[in-house]
C-alpha cells in the first residue's frame, strides 16, 4: 500500500460551539479554488468532509448532528453522511496541523457511488423540498382564511360606523333644532342647504322653505348696502356668502324681520365662517344667528333708568354727597344754593369745617359721630347746625354708608343729606311757646309730639332707603359715567383695547345696576301679592340641577364644588319651577358669595313636616364664616346685610328677601342657622301636596 501525498490544511480554526470540529481551507488537485473542509473528531480519529452541503452549497460548519451522527443542513433538511468511504477524505494530524492524506493512484475526485449517494441525496433533499413547499402553502391557504375573515370582519365594522354615522347625524340634526341660536348651513354654491327649527321659532319662516335661497333674502337692505359696498364685483343675492370667503369669517349685527304675530325687527348677532373638509376644498359657510333683542331692550331699559335717575336727582331736594378715607367731601349732588353747587363750596373740607361752635360743643353727639367712623360703622339722623355765611341753609340731617373696595381697604363714605332747617325753625318756635306759653303748649304738645315722630320716622325710613339706594344705584352710576367720560376724551388717542375696557366695565356696571332693578321689581310684586304661582307637583332634584348648571362656571373659576345629597325616596314637590329656581339660585349664589376657595357646598333634600302636611326640605350648607349671632332672622331683612359682608362678600340685601317672598307664596317656611361643623345652613320646607279639597 502506498503511503500517498499529503496536503496540508490552511487556516484552521475551532468551529464556534463545537468542541469537536475544526474548519479550514484546502487546494485539491483537479479542483478550481480552494476547497473549505469540516475536520470531525470521532472517538480518538478524526475525519474530513467538505464543508458545504452538497445540494446547495450551505455552510455545515455549525449544522447539528442527527442520533447517527449524520449532519443535518439548517436550509433543507439533508442529511451528510460523516463516516464511510466516498463520504469522506482521510486526514492525519501532524501537531497542531492537518493534512489531507491523497492517493496517487486514486485523485480524491468523486466516485460514481459518491454521485449516486449525492443523487440519492439531492432527491431526498428535493422531497424535504416539496414537503416545505406543501406546509407552505398550507400556511398561505389558512393565511388566506384569516384575510378573508378580516375582510369580513372590516365589512360588518364599516356597516356599524355606517349606521353609527346616521345616528349621529340624527343627533346633530336635533342638537341644531334645539338651539336658541339661528343656524344656516350654505353651501359651496352660496344656497341654503340647511336650517335648524330656531328660524321658525325667533322668525316663524319655514325653515324648508329657505333651502336653495339665498341667505340674503333674511337681511335688510340697510344691512347688505355696506357689505356691497365693500365688495361692488360681488352679485346681487349672494353679497353676504361672498364677503364671508373673502374674508375668511364675519362677525355683525344686523335687523331681521320677523314674520310671527308681532311683526317686528328683531336684532341678531350674526357670527360665519367657512367650512372645509380634509383636504382643504371649500365646502361651504355655516351661519350663527344669537337673538340679541331682549339685550337691546334691557340696555334702553337701563338708559331710561338711569335718566329717571338724573331726573329724580335734578327734582329732589336732598343731596347725594361723598367723601374720601380722610372724610374730606368729594361729591355733593342736589340743588344748588345762591347760584352755587354745594361741591363747589365744600369740596376737600370734612363736615366739622361748616358746623357752628355752638353744635361743636355737643361733644356727646360729635364723638358718636366720630366713633361711628372710626368702626366704618352707618349713621343716620346725624343732625347739625352749619355757619351762616357758608351758605343760606342752617340745620342739615344726614345719613352715611362706609365704602370699600374689593381688598376691603376702606375707600370713605357715601350718603344723604337732607335740609331740616324749617323743621328745626319749628322746634325752635316751640320751644320759645313752651318756654312763655307751657298750658297752650301741654295742650298741643301731644299732637305736635304726634306729628314729630311720624316725621321722624318717614324721614327715617325715607333716609333709609335713599341712603341704600343711593349706594347700590350710585357705585354702577359713577362706573357708567367715569368710564363714559374716560372713552369719550380718549377716543383716537387712547388705544383700542383701553376703550373696549372702558365699555365692559360700563357694561358691567349696567349689569349690576340692572340685577339691582330686576331685583327691586321681582321684590314688590311678591310683597304686593301681584305674582300668579304655578304650583304643580315637580322635581325639585331636577331644579337644582338646572341651577347648578346656572352656577356651573362661577364656582368652576372659585374653585367650588356641588354635593347633592337625597336622604329621600321622592324629591317631588308642589312648586312654581321659575320661582322656586330663582329662590334656590339666590340660596346657591350667596353659598358661593361666602364659601372659601376648594370648599364644597351641600344640597340635601329630605323629608321634613309642615305642620300636620307632609314636606320636602332642601337645606344649602356651606363652609363660609357662618352668620354672627343674632343675626339668623334679621338677614331676611329687605337692604340688610350680615354683617359678615364686610369681608368682602358684597351684596345689595334683597336677595334673601325675594327668597322668603317666594317660599311664602309656597305656603312654605325658609330659616337659617350655623351648622356645627361651620358654615351656614338655610333651609325651605315647601308642602308635597295641596290641601285636601273639601267633601273628597
Amino acid at each position: 500500500m502506498s503511503t500517498g501525498r499529503t496536503i496540508p490544511i490552511r487556516q484552521l480554526r475551532q468551529v464556534a460551539g463545537q468542541r469537536n470540529r475544526l474548519c479550514g481551507v484546502v487546494d485539491l488537485p483537479g479542483r478550481p479554488g480552494r476547497q473549505h473542509i469540516l475536520i470531525i473528531k470521532r472517538g480518538a480519529a478524526w475525519t474530513a468532509l467538505s464543508a458545504t452541503c452538497p445540494h446547495e452549497g450551505y455552510r455545515l460548519d455549525e449544522s447539528p448532528e442527527d442520533e447517527e451522527g449524520r449532519i443535518v443542513c439548517p436550509a433543507h433538511g439533508l442529511k451528510v453522511e460523516t463516516e464511510g468511504i466516498g463520504h469522506t477524505l482521510p486526514v492525519r494530524r501532524d501537531g497542531d496541523d492537518f493534512v489531507l492524506i491523497m492517493n496517487d493512484e486514486a485523485p480524491p475526485t468523486a466516485t460514481s457511488q459518491a454521485d449516486i449517494q449525492r443523487l440519492q441525496a439531492e432527491l431526498e433533499a428535493l422531497r424535504h423540498a416539496n414537503t416545505s413547499l406543501e406546509q407552505q402553502i398550507g400556511a398561505v391557504t389558512v393565511m388566506m382564511d384569516a384575510m378573508v375573515d378580516e375582510v369580513s370582519a372590516k365589512s360588518r365594522l364599516l356597516e356599524e360606523r355606517s349606521a353609527e354615522q346616521a345616528r349621529l347625524s340624527a343627533f346633530v340634526t336635533n342638537v341644531m333644532d334645539t338651539m336658541d341660536s339661528l343656524l344656516l348651513v350654505v353651501d359651496r354654491f352660496g344656497c341654503i342647504k340647511q336650517a335648524n327649527a330656531a328660524v321658525r321659532r325667533c322668525l316663524g319662516i319655514d325653515p324648508a322653505s329657505l333651502v336653495g335661497s339665498s341667505p340674503d333674502s333674511l337681511l335688510t337692505a340697510e344691512t347688505l348696502a355696506p357689505l356691497h359696498q365693500a365688495a361692488p364685483s360681488v352679485a346681487a343675492g349672494s353679497v353676504l356668502f361672498r364677503t364671508i370667503l373673502l374674508r375668511g369669517n364675519l362677525e355683525m349685527e344686523t335687523c331681521i324681520e320677523s314674520r310671527l304675530p308681532d311683526a317686528t325687527l328683531r336684532h341678531f348677532m350674526l357670527r360665519a365662517s367657512t367650512l372645509h373638509d380634509r383636504s382643504g376644498k371649500l365646502q361651504g359657510v355655516v351661519i350663527v344667528g344669537s337673538d340679541i333683542t331682549a339685550l337691546r331692550t334691557r340696555e334702553q331699559a337701563l338708559k331710561d333708568s338711569e335718566q329717571r335717575f338724573r331726573d329724580y336727582s335734578a327734582v329732589s331736594s336732598d343731596w347725594y354727597w361723598e367723601t374720601d378715607a380722610e372724610m374730606r367731601f368729594t361729591e355733593y349732588i342736589g340743588p344748588s344754593r345762591n347760584s352755587k353747587q354745594l361741591i363747589d363750596i365744600v369740596r376737600g373740607a370734612r363736615r366739622e369745617d361748616f358746623a357752628t361752635e355752638e353744635d361743636l360743643a355737643d361733644t356727646t353727639k360729635w364723638l358718636g359721630y366720630h366713633d361711628a367712623v372710626a368702626r366704618r360703622m352707618e349713621f343716620r339722623d346725624f343732625d347739625y347746625c352749619i355757619r351762616p355765611h357758608a351758605t343760606d341753609l342752617t340745620w342739615l340731617s344726614v345719613a352715611g354708608l362706609p365704602t370699600f373696595s374689593a381688598s376691603g381697604e376702606f375707600l370713605g363714605y357715601r350718603g344723604t343729606a337732607k335740609d331740616i332747617s324749617a323743621r328745626k325753625s319749628i322746634e325752635a318756635e316751640l320751644r320759645r311757646h313752651r318756654d312763655h306759653l307751657s298750658e297752650l303748649v301741654a295742650a298741643q304738645t301731644a299732637d305736635v309730639v304726634a306729628a314729630k315722630e311720624a316725621a321722624e320716622r318717614a324721614n327715617h325710613l325715607k333716609s333709609e332707603f335713599l341712603a341704600n339706594m343711593s349706594h347700590e344705584f350710585r357705585t354702577p352710576l359713577h362706573g357708567i359715567l367715569s368710564y363714559a367720560r374716560l372713552g369719550e376724551t380718549r377716543t383716537g388717542q387712547a388705544p383700542d383695547e383701553k376703550i373696549i375696557n372702558y365699555f365692559e366695565r360700563i357694561h358691567q356696571s349696567g349689569s349690576r345696576l340692572g340685577v339691582l332693578v330686576n331685583d327691586l321689581l321681582d321684590l314688590a310684586k311678591l310683597e304686593s301679592r301681584r305674582v300668579d304661582f304655578m304650583l304643580r307637583l315637580a322635581d325639585m332634584a331636577t331644579v337644582v340641577e338646572r341651577v347648578h348648571n346656572d352656577l356651573g362656571a362661577l364656582m368652576t373659576s372659585s374653585g367650588i364644588t356641588l354635593a347633592i345629597n337625597c336622604q329621600t325616596a321622592s324629591t317631588v314637590a308642589l312648586i312654581d319651577t321659575q320661582q322656586f329656581h330663582h329662590a334656590v339660585q339666590n340660596l346657591l349664589s350667596n353659598a358661593i358669595k361666602f364659601s372659601p376657595e376648594g370648599s364644597t357646598i351641600t344640597v340635601t333634600l329630605s323629608d321634613a313636616m309642615l305642620g300636620k302636611r307632609e314636606a320636602l326640605a332642601l337645606t344649602v350648607h356651606d363652609r363660609g364664616i357662618g352668620i354672627p349671632p343674632g343675626e339668623e332672622e334679621r338677614i331676611f331683612d329687605k337692604f340688610v346685610q350680615s354683617s359678615a359682608t364686610k369681608t368682602g362678600a358684597g351684596g345689595t340685601g334683597l336677595g334673601l328677601a325675594i327668597t322668603q317672598e317666594i317660599v311664602r307664596g309656597h305656603s312654605g317656611t325658609i330659616s337659617a342657622r350655623n351648622h356645627p361643623d361651620g358654615g351656614a345652613m338655610f333651609e325651605i320646607r315647601v308642602p308635597r301636596a295641596g290641601l285636601p279639597q273639601s267633601g273628597t
